[in-house]
């Protein structure tokens, strides 16, 4: 039961936050009505006054996380356009790590979850893919930009490490004779594969469309 005191003003942009703050700290699993009422001192009646269902309030969550998030830089070059939206939603899943795993929770992804699309597919329509290949295309940015974050996010794991396995002396064939930094810098390996999947993408693009994979 929530703690008796003084009666606390509610509003949905309260309960957003202090829910985001849970699912940051603790994953989406860890949201229920209860608990988020202990977390703001009120009874789970109150919370309810604002949002019909734990689907309502995890909704609202996405959606107040993904549209404060611009995702269209305005660049006039395609490629700018798309290196924006994929920093933007690595920044996003940075800052808020519980938010992939949200959005597969039934009926949470809101309407804007579908921004970073229509940013992509505007963009690589002017780099000539047609609308297929340029979904196609924004899945393999997608899933590219959301493993890194999550791998980032949760920490390296120090026995996948090249790094890692270099200091411990590993004895697997060639590793020794890598010559890496002494940590790993995500930012920079994140700008390499994008750039790499970015230079396959115009290189799509120029094909003739009997060239391209089916």
């Amino acid at each position: 039961m929530a703690p008796v005191g003084p009666r606390r003003e509610l509003s949905p942009e309260k309960l957003i936050v202090a829910a985001l703050r849970l699912i940051d700290r603790e994953g989406a699993g860890a949201i229920s009505m209860r608990r988020l009422a202990a977390a703001v001192g009120v009874t789970p009646m109150a919370i309810y006054n604002h949002f019909a269902s734990k689907r309502d309030l995890l909704a609202a969550v996405a959606d107040h996380v993904i549209s404060a998030t611009r995702f269209d830089g305005g660049h006039d070059d395609w490629r700018d356009q798309v290196r924006h939206c994929f920093e933007a939603l690595r920044g996003l899943c940075l800052r808020h790590p519980g938010l992939p795993a949200l959005l597969e929770v039934d009926g949470a992804a809101p309407a804007s979850v579908f921004a970073p699309m229509e940013a992509t597919v505007q963009a690589l329509r002017q780099a000539g893919l047609d609308d297929v290949d340029s979904v196609r295309a924004y899945f393999l940015l997608i899933g590219f930009t959301l493993s890194q974050a999550a791998y980032q996010a949760r920490a390296p794991i120090a026995a996948l490490e090249p790094s890692e396995q270099n200091r411990a002396g590993c004895d697997y064939p060639d590793t020794e004779q890598l010559e890496l930094p002494p940590s790993w810098d995500f930012d920079a390996s994140f700008a390499f594969g994008l750039t790499l999947i970015l230079d396959g993408i115009a290189v799509s693009a120029r094909q003739p469309p009997e060239q391209k994979a089916g």
